[in-house]
């Protein structure tokens, strides 16, 4: 039988490598401290962009980046419990450390939901829906200040698209153009220019957004000389930024990826973009009424004009 987690004492929680998969954690960690809030918890992140998405969050004392097992062990020599919420990072580290293990998740149920159960059962806790939210720290000024050369008018309608994948933004074009086809997440993004087009001509006042990290800049500079008025923040965001850019615009389009998760951390209406990958297993978290998820057995089937029809639909429901 597991031990409780202490009332008080210092918790150490490994984390991942992958923007997404970090922020399936925050419900686990805030539930912790809810339920220990006199207890020390630092978090560690195997790189430094991944771990943006734990900046500012309440919930954590410290977060550290390390991607050596030496380091990591070490580190949690000085905790009274360490906790494993990513199965896949304790593999990376070979560490030796003994620690409470989330282990490998089922494909049944959402991957947020799997991590605040196993959390609540080294609490001994119960769930409410008020535990069933990601976290991320932003401020409105920040994606105040990423609009703000756009010259955007006060009637316009913004749509963000982000076309990448954490592949490309490891691996830039070499893997966008040689191999891209091994990633059965991605829709084409000549499917996503001819998306942006359609949304332009069914509506002048929209103006598309697009996102992704510098590795993506290829992506950028063609869907930009293809669709006129777009607003090009590729490089240019960290996970706050996307945070408090995804409360301005009014809808999101994507298929899954870290910023995807992103956008399902706020209100926003999103069209999710699924091929074989489950959405029960790796859709928004959790899920809203604006949520608009389109799902086929490969991403090739899925057609521009149903994510017309799903874009414009959410925007005239959900005006924001």
């Amino acid at each position: 039988m597991t031990t409780p987690i202490p009332a008080a004492g210092k918790i150490l929680i490994l984390a991942s490598s992958s923007t997404g998969n970090n922020i399936f954690c925050t419900p686990a960690i805030r539930l912790i401290k809810k339920h220990r809030p006199n207890a020390r918890i630092d978090v560690v992140a195997l790189n430094k962009l991944c771990a943006e998405v734990f900046t500012g969050n309440p919930s954590i004392n410290e977060v550290f980046v390390i991607d050596s097992r030496r380091a990591f062990d070490k580190l949690a020599k000085n905790y009274d419990r360490v906790l494993c919420l990513n199965a896949n990072a304790q593999r990376k580290l070979k560490t030796q450390t003994a620690m409470d293990n989330a282990g490998h998740l089922s494909a049944d149920s959402d991957r947020a939901e799997q991590l605040l159960h196993f959390a609540a059962g080294l609490l001994q806790c119960e769930i409410t829906d008020e535990d069933r939210a990601y976290f991320i720290h932003s401020t409105p000024e920040q994606g105040a200040a990423l609009l703000a050369q756009a010259d955007v008018a006060p009637d316009a309608v913004l749509i963000c698209i982000h076309l990448g994948t954490g592949t490309t933004k490891l691996h830039g074009w070499k893997f966008f153009y040689a191999k891209r086809a091994d990633d059965k997440r991605l829709w084409p993004v000549d499917e996503y220019i001819k998306l942006g087009r359609a949304l332009v001509a069914g509506n002048p006042k929209i103006r598309i957004i697009i996102t992704g990290t510098r590795n993506e800049t290829f992506l950028a500079k063609q869907f930009e000389r293809e669709v006129p008025g777009t607003i090009n923040l590729v490089g240019k965001t960290s996970v706050a930024d996307l945070h408090s850019l995804m409360r301005r615009v009014n809808l999101f389009i994507a298929h899954d990826c870290g910023v995807f998760h992103i956008a399902a951390a706020t209100e926003v209406p999103i069209v999710g973009l699924y091929g074989p990958t489950d959405p029960v297993f790796a859709g928004p978290y959790p899920r809203r009424p604006q949520h608009r998820l389109i799902k086929k057995a490969t991403m090739a089937e899925i057609t521009v004009p149903e994510v017309v029809e799903a874009a414009f639909e959410l925007i005239a429901k959900y005006p924001r």
